[in-house]
C-alpha cells in the first residue's frame, strides 16, 4: 500500500499552488448502491473504474453530447466544452473550447470559496439546426444573484460565431432541472421540468415552440405554487401519461398536458429530495419512487401499494441511511445486466469533489478496502483561497513535502463525510465515515 506521503503529494502535484481540485472526475465511484443484505467493510474490484483528469477548472455541472456533429460524444461543463478527438494509447483525448463567460457567486461570512453560476447543464437541440444547445440552471434568486434562473445557449454549429445566450426564466431560483416527455411522444424527452426553489413560484414545465430564429421555450403552469426541494416525472398510476412528482405529492397528468387540469395527490412527504424517479423496484407492476435527500441523510425508495378498494399508499425502504446530501442521483445500468445500480456523490460544498476523488484514488489506485479508503486523512485545495486544508493524521514528512512544493498548509479541513458502499458478488460492503457520529452504511 502506498504511503500517505506519496498519495498526497501525487494528488497536489497535478495542480500545484493556485489551482484547484475542482472539475470534474466523472467516475463518481465512492458509493455504488444496490438493495441487498446489511453491509460490512470490504473493497471491490467488481466494476473497475480508472480516473482520467480532463481539466481542473471549477464547475458544478457536466453534460455529454456531440457538440460539433462529428459523431463523437463531447463534454460540456461550466464555461467550456471538451471535444473528443482521436484516442491515444491511454484512451480518449480532449480539446478544450471556451464558449461562454459565467460569473462567480462568492460566499460571504463563514463560508469560503465560490460557485460558478451554473448548477446544471442539459443538452438539447432547441432551434432544430441539428446541433445540441445547452440549457443551464442557476440559483437566480434576486437576493443573491442578478443572473437569470434558466437560460439556453445557442450552439453556432460550424459558423464559428459566438454562442448566444437566451433567457427562459428569471427571478426565481432553479437549482436543477430535467428533460422529460411530458407530451408522451414515446421518443426522446423534449420538455423541460425545473425545480423551483421558492414555494411561491408557480410549478411549470416548458416546451420548445418555433424553429430557427423563432425558437423559444413556452411555459405551462401546472400549479400556482411549487412544492419544495426536489422534482421528478414518471407514470405513477399506470395510465400511460407522464405525471409530475414533487416532495409533497404528485400531479396526475391530464389527457391534454397543455390545457387540462393537473390533479394533485398529496400522498407523501419525501423531504428535501434531489431528482425523483419512478421504477418498479419489486416487480409487482406498480411504479415505485426512487430518490434521495439533497441536504440530509438517506437514499431510499417508496413502495407503492393498493388496498382492495384501490386506495394507494406508500411504504418507505432505505437503500442507505448513512449517506448525506446525495443531491444529484441518477439511475444507470453500470453492470450491463439489465438491473439498475445507483451512483451517488458526497456532501461538503466545494469539498465534494476532493472528498470523492480521494476515496476513489484510495480504492482504485492504492488498493485500500472501502473502510480504509473512507477513514484515511483528507486534504482539500480549491481555486480560492490559495491554500491546502488538511485533516489531522498526515505524517510530518507529508506536510514538509507539500510545503516544499509551495503550498500553504492550513488545519482543520472542515466537515466532510463519505459514507460509502462497494457492490460485489457477495453483497453490499459498507463503510460509515468515522467523521460522522452515529453513522451507518447498510443496505436493505
Amino acid at each position: 500500500m502506498a504511503s500517505f506521503a506519496s498519495r498526497s503529494v501525487r494528488i497536489l502535484h497535478w495542480v500545484g499552488p493556485g489551482a484547484g481540485l475542482s472539475v470534474f472526475f466523472l467516475a463518481l465511484l465512492s458509493c455504488l448502491l444496490g438493495m441487498s443484505e446489511r453491509a460490512s467493510a470490504q473493497g471491490s474490484q467488481e466494476i473497475p473504474f480508472y480516473k482520467h483528469t480532463i481539466d481542473l477548472e471549477q464547475s458544478e455541472a457536466a453534460e455529454v453530447a456531440d457538440v460539433n456533429g462529428d459523431g463523437k460524444l463531447d463534454i460540456i461543463s461550466g464555461e467550456n466544452w471538451y471535444e473528443q478527438t482521436t484516442p491515444g494509447k491511454d484512451g480518449p483525448r480532449w480539446i478544450k473550447h471556451h464558449f461562454r463567460d459565467l460569473p462567480f457567486y462568492r460566499f460571504d461570512g463563514k463560508y469560503q470559496g465560490a460557485y460558478l453560476e451554473d448548477l446544471g447543464d442539459l443538452a438539447i437541440d432547441v432551434n432544430g439546426d441539428g446541433y445540441p444547445d445547452v440549457v443551464t440552471s442557476w440559483w437566480g434568486d434576486p437576493a443573491v444573484s442578478t443572473a437569470p434562473s434558466l437560460t439556453w445557449w445557442e450552439n453556432p454549429g460550424k459558423s464559428n460565431k459566438p454562442w448566444v445566450k437566451h433567457v427562459i426564466d428569471e427571478g426565481v431560483p432553479v437549482e436543477f432541472a430535467l428533460l422529460v416527455d411530458i407530451l408522451n411522444t414515446g421518443g426522446k424527452p423534449q420538455q423541460l421540468l425545473p425545480e423551483y426553489g421558492n414555494i411561491n413560484a408557480p410549478l411549470k414545465w416548458y416546451e420548445i415552440v418555433g424553429k430557427g430564429e423563432d425558437a423559444h421555450w413556452l411555459g405551462h403552469v401546472v400549479s400556482p405554487n411549487s412544492y419544495g426541494h426536489g422534482i421528478g416525472a414518471g407514470d405513477v398510476n399506470g395510465d400511460g401519461r407522464m405525471d409530475i412528482i414533487t416532495p409533497k405529492g404528485w400531479f396526475e397528468a391530464p389527457p391534454d398536458p397543455r390545457n387540462g387540469e393537473w390533479v394533485f395527490h398529496p400522498e407523501f412527504d419525501l423531504g428535501e429530495t434531489g431528482f425523483i424517479y419512478t421504477m418498479d423496484v419489486n416487480g409487482d407492476g406498480l411504479a415505485d419512487l426512487v430518490t434521495s435527500l439533497g441536504h440530509s441523510y438517506g437514499i431510499f425508495w417508496y413502495e407503492q401499494k393498493k388496498d382492495a378498494q384501490g386506495k394507494r399508499s406508500w411504504v418507505k425502504h432505505y437503500v442507505d441511511n448513512a449517506w448525506s446530501q446525495s443531491h444529484a442521483m441518477t439511475i444507470a445500468d453500470l453492470k450491463g445486466d439489465g438491473k439498475p445500480v445507483l451512483v451517488t456523490g458526497s456532501p461538503g460544498g466545494s469539498r465534494i469533489i476532493s472528498t470523492v476523488l480521494q476515496v476513489i484514488v484510495n480504492v482504485l489506485d492504492y488498493d485500500m478496502d472501502v473502510a480504509s479508503a473512507v477513514a484515511a486523512p483528507r486534504l482539500h485545495h480549491q481555486w480560492l483561497p490559495d491554500e491546502v486544508r488538511i485533516e489531522r493524521g498526515f505524517p510530518d514528512d507529508v506536510i514538509a513535502a507539500l510545503k516544499a512544493k509551495g503550498h500553504i498548509i492550513i488545519e482543520p479541513l472542515g466537515q466532510t463525510s463519505a459514507n460509502s458502499i462497494a457492490v460485489t458478488d457477495h453483497g453490499l460492503f459498507g463503510a460509515p465515515d468515522p467523521r460522522s457520529r452515529g453513522s451507518e452504511a447498510a443496505g436493505e
